[in-house]
């Protein structure tokens, strides 16, 4: 009842007491509820990636009380992508993922990414600092859709024992097609006079990544400029004389034979840490394989740009992977700051430490190059002047592509196929994957 001295109100106050009531209790469970924010975060990582970058996990959490960050990798990075894209569909996405730069025009296409532009400079994320070369594949209309974490161009590691033995120069930056061919042939050999031979050139890698930068050296491309279609493109006479150089490899016997499944360079691979193959393709993420082999001196190893066409400079394509915020994640604000977070200089010098891949803050990649004894890491960034965005940056259908020129190349080495008949198939198909 209320004081005599107070009007009444009939016992209208009671409800709006009520009401009063009710709004502060759902204040203090929404405040509640801000100081214990749980952050999904998803990759196609490894383990050993994983455990760097749980580092970063930690640190954010004790800069955000809190906040908990929950990682839920995808082992299968088959999968990765459409994993991703469905949950950012059915309303439940990570707050923060892991965007590979050949997909970008994918989830560019379907508009499920944040543009993170607007909110760089806020957390701290000084993109001029950055290469140019590696923050351009994650622009899209304006947009930028991922920040750069790491990145690789395709290389040539080669055995500088083997060279030596050969009594060749080792091969420098800038080098020729026509250098390559002459060098694969002397270190192609017969060590033990059996006549059989068990020590090779290089090796074929069929993948379109492995390739790409040795049509784009020799003036020549899988699409045309626009990237509308396959024909004017792959089938013409430069990448044809390309093609036909690199599918010649295994059948001279510069390279082992390919296996009929068309599957990974496990064998090649084991060759080359053997010291049985001399120049292997690849890219930085090959560097903590590597580094036990280097270590314990069993080889000794450089690096070298993929052969150019006289008259062409070397080109490649540069294979980034950058943190991408979903456009429809609950938590927007700390999910920006997370992304940023993980591509802070801490960050990268750690993962550099690691050589899982390059730095995309110049500072931290030409600090991390300085100490490197081998010289391997200059020659890495040597590279990236050169650098080009990759197909799957600018094209939604990328995947498909990509099947359809590891395709052609098998179609070539297994098949036996001719160069220009396979091309010209190739073209037709991926002609129909991009009208669709």
């Amino acid at each position: 009842m209320p004081p005599r001295s107070a009007p009444s109100d009939g016992g209208r106050a009671r409800p709006f007491a009520r009401r009063l009531t009710l709004l502060a209790v759902l204040a203090l469970g929404a405040c509640r509820k801000d100081e214990a924010v749980t952050l999904r975060i998803t990759s196609w990582q490894s383990p050993e990636e994983n455990a760097i970058d749980a580092v970063e996990f930690r640190s954010f959490e004790r800069a955000h009380p809190g906040v908990r960050i929950v990682n839920d990798p995808v082992s299968v990075n088959a999968e990765y992508r459409e994993k991703v894209l469905t949950s950012i569909g059915a309303g439940s996405p990570p707050d923060v993922f892991l965007l590979d730069g050949i997909d970008v025009a994918a989830f560019a296409a379907r508009d499920v990414v944040l543009d993170l532009q607007p909110f760089a400079e806020r957390v701290g994320v000084q993109l001029g600092l950055f290469f140019p070369q590696v923050v351009e594949p994650f622009r899209s209309q304006g947009k930028l859709l991922a920040f750069p974490k790491g990145f690789s161009p395709m290389v040539y590691y080669y055995n500088r024992e083997l060279f030596a033995k050969a009594g060749l120069v080792p091969p420098k930056n800038g080098w020729t097609q026509d250098e390559f061919v002459t060098a694969v042939r002397a270190l192609t050999r017969d060590t033990d006079g059996d006549g059989v031979t068990d020590q090779w050139g290089t090796a074929l890698d069929r993948q379109l990544y492995a390739w790409q930068a040795w049509l784009w050296s020799a003036g020549a491309d899988i699409l045309t400029p626009d990237g509308t279609r396959a024909t004017g493109a792959i089938d013409q006479p430069a990448a044809e004389r390309t093609l036909t150089l690199l599918t010649n490899l295994p059948r001279l016997g510069y390279a082992p034979p390919p296996s009929a499944s068309g599957g990974s360079l496990g064998f090649e691979q084991r060759l080359f840490y053997s010291g049985k193959l001399a120049l292997l393709t690849s890219g930085h993420w090959m560097i903590p394989r590597l580094r036990r082999y280097l270590e314990q001196g069993r080889v000794q190893l450089g690096v070298v740009s993929v052969p150019r066409t006289e008259g062409h400079e070397v080109r490649t394509p540069l294979f980034a992977s950058g943190w991408a915020v979903p456009y429809n994640t609950p938590h927007r604000k700390l999910a920006v700051e997370l992304a940023a977070w993980m591509v802070r200089a801490d960050a990268q010098r750690r993962r550099a430490a690691s050589g899982l891949e390059i730095p995309t803050l110049m500072p931290v990649a030409y600090a991390s190059a300085a100490q490197d004894r081998s010289g391997m890491e200059m020659d890495f960034l040597w590279q990236v002047p050169y650098g080009g965005v990759p197909w799957g940056a600018r094209v939604p259908q990328y995947r498909e592509i990509e099947k359809a020129m590891r395709d052609l190349v098998d179609r070539v080495v297994v098949e036996r196929v001719p160069v220009r008949t396979a091309a010209r198939e190739a073209a037709g198909l991926v002609d129909a994957v991009l009208r669709r």
